[in-house]
């Protein structure tokens, strides 16, 4: 026993011994580069380190990780490889304290410094001593896959790097998790610790001189670590063994031929499985391309340039599909390409081609199969690909000068394809990655393109809506200017010989010849006012609306002039709102009832505001009528006889002049409307 005791001990110094020489080698390789940046310094560090770990231990007989120069030791050497990691992580162009400033290493290195501590001057179990170290294990490797992963087009220089670390840190994975399960450190895997390390030196050496540059721009995210595949697996392993361990001990069991010969059977039957199932293969195939690519873009400056490209498109300017087909190339780097409306499955329109002729009429006839049996929303078809289904059923035929065919979708209405094209060794080959990728940027580009159609109809439609608005409002002139001839009309029979009758009816035709001029105007330059302006009496304005336009229906209004004032505004405008008021509160009152009109000037400390009161002792609105309808366009209680614009005509006027149009109503008693005017005080008679 002490004959095999001895000779581990043996075998293990001399794997001290050779990792003492391997890396006082790299150490002075090192210093003979004149070369100053942060990644060599810390490798310098790292070689260091390495050497007096190795001559420590080959002089010191402790207990490894127990004891309290081993704990200091050991997290010496984790600190430095966790430094190095990040560094390989980070830009070199980052300066020392802003590299240690980063979120990451703040968090890592004072953890493993405080453990150490609290292993040197707190008791605790061997146990939690190789968990703890076992823990540290798992978060290098998570950072080296992440630096792999990461590399992007440079991952081969740094292959060399990754697999010798990797062995290292893996190799102490394996001896930590032995010693947590069993509470003891294996000596025969102690004694191979040294070798284990000094094996690592070529492939470090030949990561040194293949990088050329320590300075690639990566990160390492959270759900990186916490989803990390070395997490994962190692998470499986301890399980495994902690479950096989605890059931052993438990039973007083022991590793039998038979308990081997059930999991070597196991595992062979999962490989055999997982080798002879296409489905299973398949499925993870997806699965390894979706969550373990290599990033072909930088997503955050495609994205990035994508949407100020797309926020330089102006929505009220016509739509530029070359525009937006010019985007689909720019964010996939292609060259050539086409933009087609579909209309219907079997009516389709080139609206855009770049880089390329004009699409055939051949090439229409192949979309139109395509839009009526293959577009389908979330997939893109690649011409290239001989297992799609669209390639495969037409088969020869099919001649369409495209690589990708990208469906365009309104909600679940097909609205157009997208093709694009280039030269086959600058082809896109299409997995999980650059689908969702393409798919994104649809989403984004077709968004803003149906938004600018979209705002281009809505901008049809208000012009529409403004002329019909516009027309509304004319033909309620109109009826006003009817009632007028109907009234002149009526009371010509009993006046026509009545030479003041003659020069009224005059003076009204003049006026109506001038309110239709302005119609007509209004009609010709599109325009919904003539915004002509004139002084004039509000008393006197009042008396003839009532005389020309309000006395052909009863009740005939009454006009109170408690104080009147001259107002400076569109004189038509004015008479035509107070004429619509008074109509309706007609309208609503019994030919026995009382309409009112009453004009006051109010003055108080801040302004001076006309005060013109329209009651009426009609039927009265309920507050839900007046909430909801009485200011509501084209709502109207009078059938046929009304457009129902008056009141909306009067709240509008109101507004446009800074002042005020109230309603208060009880029913059956009648309702009173007030509108509020402000006046200068030169203006008050």
């Amino acid at each position: 026993m002490q004959d095999s005791v001895s000779l581990v001990f043996t075998i293990s110094s001399a794997g001290f011994v050779l990792a003492i020489c391997c890396y006082a080698f790299l150490f002075l390789l090192l210093l003979t580069d004149k070369a100053a940046n942060r990644t060599k310094n810390l490798l310098l560090a790292f070689a260091a380190v390495q050497v007096f770990w190795a001559v420590f231990y080959l002089l010191f007989s402790t207990q490894p990780f127990i004891s309290a120069d081993s704990v200091i030791v050991e997290a010496l050497r984790h600190i430095l490889l966790f430094l190095l990691l990040f560094s390989c992580l980070s830009s070199s162009e980052i300066r020392w304290w802003s590299f240690l400033a980063q979120g990451a290493v703040k968090l890592v290195i004072p953890i493993v410094f405080c453990l150490a501590l609290v292993n040197v001057f707190v008791p605790v179990s061997n146990n939690i001593i190789f968990s703890i170290n076992l823990l540290l294990c798992i978060g290098q490797l998570a950072l080296l896959e992440a630096l792999y992963r990461r590399a992007g087009p440079v991952v081969w220089q740094f292959k060399p790097l990754v697999l010798g670390l990797g062995l290292q840190i893996l190799f102490d994975f394996i001896l930590l998790a032995e010693a947590a399960l069993f509470s003891r450190i294996d000596p025969q895997l102690w004694a191979a610790r040294g070798f284990i390390a000094a094996l690592v030196l070529p492939l470090l050496v030949v990561a040194i001189r293949r990088i050329r540059s320590w300075a690639i721009s990566v990160y390492v995210s959270r759900e990186i670590v916490v989803n990390s595949t070395i997490v994962l697996l190692a998470g499986i392993y301890l399980s495994v063994l902690a479950v096989a361990g605890f059931s052993i001990k438990l039973f007083d069991l022991s590793w039998t031929g038979l308990l081997q010969a059930i999991l070597i059977a196991a595992g062979c039957l999962l490989f055999a499985v997982v080798a002879l199932s296409g489905k299973v293969r398949r499925r993870f195939k997806v699965y390894i391309e979706k969550n373990f690519y290599a990033n072909k873009f930088d997503y955050r400056t495609k994205w990035l340039s994508l949407t100020q490209y797309l926020k330089s498109l102006k929505l009220q300017q016509d739509v530029d599909y070359q525009a937006y087909l010019n985007a689909w190339l720019t964010a996939t780097g292609y060259q050539r390409g086409a933009l087609i409306r579909a209309f219907t499955p079997s009516q389709l329109h080139a609206v855009a081609c770049l880089g390329r002729v004009s699409v055939t009429a051949d090439e229409l006839n192949l979309l139109q199969h395509y839009c009526q049996h293959h577009a389908r929303p979330g997939w893109i078809t690649d011409l290239s690909d001989q297992n799609d289904s669209f390639v495969q059923f037409k088969g020869d035929t099919l001649k369409i000068d495209g690589h990708l065919i990208i469906p365009v979708f309104d909600e679940q209405q097909l609205w157009g394809l997208c093709i694009l094209n280039t030269p086959t060794a600058e082809r896109l080959k299409l997995n999980w990655e650059l689908r969702d990728y393409l798919m994104i940027i649809t989403e984004q580009i077709s968004s803003y393109l149906l938004l600018t159609l979209a705002s281009k109809a809505l901008s049809e439609n208000a012009q529409f809506a403004a002329f019909s608005r516009m027309s509304a409002f004319v033909v309620h002139d109109l009826k006003n200017v009817k009632a007028q001839l109907d009234l002149m009309l009526n009371n010509s029979k009993k006046h026509m010989q009545n030479p003041e009758f003659i020069k009224d009816s005059f003076d009204t035709l003049e006026a109506m010849q001038q309110r239709l001029g302005n119609m007509l105007s209004q009609l010709t330059d599109k325009r919904t006012d003539s915004n002509s302006s004139s002084k004039f009496s509000v008393a006197q304005e009042l008396e003839q609306v009532i005389k020309h336009k309000c006395a052909v229906r009863k009740p005939l209004p009454t006009l109170h002039v408690l104080n009147n004032c001259m107002l400076s505004l569109d004189k038509e405008r004015f008479s035509s709102v107070l004429y619509h008021l008074i109509d309706n509160a007609q309208h609503a009152t019994e030919e026995t009832g009382k309409v009112e009109i009453t004009v006051d000037v109010k003055t108080d400390v801040a302004s001076t505001v006309l005060q013109i009161n329209i009651t009426d002792t009609g039927c009265g609105m309920s507050e839900q009528f007046i909430q909801q309808r009485l200011f509501k366009p084209f709502d109207t209680t009078k059938g046929n006889s009304g457009m129902g614009i008056g009141a909306y005509d009067a709240l509008q006027f109101a507004q446009q002049h800074n002042g005020q149009l109230t309603v208060s109503s009880v029913e059956g008693e009648g309702s009173c409307f007030t509108l509020t005017l402000p006046v200068t005080d030169d203006t008050k008679e």
